[in-house]
């Protein structure tokens, strides 16, 4: 093999290993933010917990009341969501699962009261993908103005 294409088998194979690096970087420090929800789900026939602890990997646990929402902003793919909850007989439940996050998602929104109702159930029954609507716009005060015929150009 000549210096020449020896030379070019090695630029080759750093731009590879770059493009492979790039890759593996954004999955290991793409932002996520996971939303979890203490809501009665009607059509379901699911009530809201009263009180429910909930953490998200190593971070610090929130307390949901009922209708609470409340957020954790995460790094990665894959984590692990725990549960405490007092049932009816003032049992205390604790219950963890596995997590992941689609890539293309920024937001999940995670039920809780479905997930310990249906602790088995897949992810796609009880974790969604949660995209803010915008605003609509509201006119500026340009557009509000009304030409009454009167004014001329020069």
């Amino acid at each position: 093999m000549t210096q020449n294409v020896r030379r070019h088998w090695y630029q080759a194979v750093a731009v590879v290993l770059v493009v492979l690096l790039a890759v593996w970087m954004f999955f290991l420090g793409r932002r996520h933010t996971v939303l979890v929800d203490n809501k009665t789900l009607e059509e379901q026939g699911i009530r809201a917990y009263d009180l429910v602890s909930v953490k998200v990997d190593d971070q610090e646990p929130i307390e949901l009341t009922r209708r609470g929402r409340d957020q954790f902003v995460v790094t990665g793919q894959k984590h692990t969501l725990t549960m405490t909850w007092t049932d009816k007989n003032w049992n205390e439940n604790t219950r963890s699962w596995k997590i992941v996050i689609p890539v293309g998602w920024d937001m999940a929104l995670v039920s809780l009261p479905y997930l310990g109702n249906n602790p088995e159930a897949p992810q796609d029954e009880w974790m969604r993908e949660f995209v803010v609507q915008s605003a609509p716009q509201s006119p500026s005060a340009e557009d509000s103005k009304i030409d009454t015929g009167d004014s001329f150009a020069m």
